[in-house]
């Protein structure tokens, strides 16, 4: 999961690429911050909780799993996060959470491929890796990408939130000691 804008450290100031083993992702220490245009006219911006998951990395290769906290979504508004949560958009009272998972991926790739599973609708988008981090038994990993959100059952962009929705990922997350 190296690349040119990793910073990857055992503590010791090597530089290194995370051991295999199995990371939990703490939610308290990490958070999707998003932004859409309303109306094509001003940008909306909000975040939304990592709930939990895991990665797993073995022979060189990447997979995971999470979940990201659909029905507290927050962008500063009351009535907008109530709408957003409701069945025009994210369907919250029914799908609380969305799902987010990576799959066999090769460590150091700058691009993987992500599923997201958002109201039982799945789509397939890549995920740009900024930064990699790993030092003592933690793994930071920064990522973004643009989700066109036409695959899933919402309301059309003419009916307000624009189709790309601008995504900023950030996971920490612990090493095992027996994974």
């Amino acid at each position: 999961m190296t690349n040119p804008h990793t910073a990857a450290s055992t503590g010791t100031g090597t530089a290194t690429t995370p051991p295999d083993g199995v990371y939990e992702i703490d939610p308290e220490g990490s958070r999707l911050h998003f932004r859409a245009k309303a109306f094509t006219v001003a940008w909306v911006r909000g975040t939304m909780p990592v709930a939990g998951g895991t990665i797993r990395i073995a022979d060189g290769r990447v997979t995971g799993a999470g979940e990201l906290a659909a029905d507290q979504i927050t962008t500063g508004l009351a009535p907008r996060d109530w709408h957003l949560r409701s069945s025009h958009y994210l369907h919250t009272a029914k799908h609380p959470r969305i799902r987010v998972s990576v799959d066999n991926t090769p460590v150091g790739a700058t691009s993987i491929p992500c599923t997201a599973v958002v109201r039982g609708a799945s789509c397939v988008t890549p995920i740009d890796i900024g930064i990699v981090e790993f030092t003592g038994d933690v793994l930071r990993i920064d990522g973004r990408l643009v989700l066109d959100r036409t695959p899933f059952p919402m309301l059309p962009p003419i009916a307000g939130v624009s189709r790309l929705v601008h995504l900023h990922l950030s996971i920490r997350a612990t090493r095992q000691p027996n994974g």
